[in-house]
């Protein structure tokens, strides 16, 4: 696969799954995103603003990994402003969240349970996040709403679940573990 083949292949997994991501957090403007390939990467993909920046090293060999570009693809319609020590794990979680809600997952990205990660981000955070939103719908398109207006504190699970994420968090370990 060349790298030109590459790039239009991510673009038209953005140009199909925009609408679906925009959908499940709640983006009602879905901003034009740009797909570049770079050699090499230290990552199959990454984002920086709306760009989306895939590895030609990592695809060449992964052709199947739509779900790499998904995942990138909620970051840049997300377009998060902060991201930072109170926030990654929930930006990295809710794009493997929405990643595997359109069914891109990989036997290397599925989400979940590992004991005491509910808030590492990625896919033990999906996991966590699956678990809030079946008892709680609706709670994961707030926390991306408030991720994308600047507005996301912890109080948005007491406001969305009615118990403050520490609690959500126990209760997810508790059953998660059978306790």
């Amino acid at each position: 696969m060349t790298s030109r083949k590459v790039q239009r292949w991510a673009e038209r997994i953005c140009e199909r799954y925009a609408p679906e991501v925009g959908e499940l957090i709640g983006a009602t403007d879905i901003p034009a995103i740009r797909v570049r390939v770079e050699a090499w990467g230290r990552h199959a993909a990454w984002t920086s603003g709306t760009d989306i920046f895939v590895s030609y090293s990592w695809f060449a060999g992964h052709p199947d990994d739509s779900g790499a570009v998904i995942h990138e693809l909620t970051h840049a319609v997300m377009q998060a402003p902060i991201y930072g020590h109170n926030t990654r794990w929930l930006l990295e979680g809710l794009a493997d969240y929405v990643r595997d809600e359109l069914g891109h997952d990989a036997p290397w990205t599925k989400a979940h349970h590992e004991p005491g990660k509910a808030m590492a981000g990625y896919q033990t955070t999906a996991h966590f996040l699956q678990h809030v939103e079946r008892r709680h719908p609706g709670t994961v398109k707030q926390l991306a709403q408030a991720l994308m207006n600047d507005t996301y504190s912890p109080e948005v699970f007491l406001r969305c679940t009615g118990s403050p994420l520490y609690q959500c968090v126990s209760d997810y370990e508790a059953e998660a573990t059978g306790a």
